[in-house]
């Protein structure tokens, strides 16, 4: 079996995923007696990111499908328990 590779592994993910500003490409600059070139990194224009707000949201309406996918899981559990209970006396 072949080593793996010890490379850093990233995601495939945008950047906005990571909430991380885009940099914009430096102006290319011709002469280079012109003016000094900023230090820092200009960012582009976006709508700040507003912070995660908690929502209450009804959760019997939200997970309703999986409640009674539960539900109905249970009542089969308990059923082939029974059925277990009955064949033991049964076979005996």
């Amino acid at each position: 079996m072949s080593k793996k590779s010890r490379r850093e592994r990233r995601p495939n993910l945008p950047p906005e995923a990571f909430n991380v500003p885009e940099r914009a490409p430096a102006p290319a600059m011709p002469d280079a007696k012109a003016e000094p070139a900023k230090t820092s990194a200009t960012v582009t224009s976006r709508a700040p990111a507003s912070p995660a707000v908690p929502t209450t949201a009804n959760l019997r309406r939200e997970y309703g499908e999986v409640l009674d996918d539960l539900r109905l899981t249970s009542l089969i559990f308990l059923a082939l328990i029974a059925v277990m209970v009955v064949l033991s006396f049964i076979i005996r």
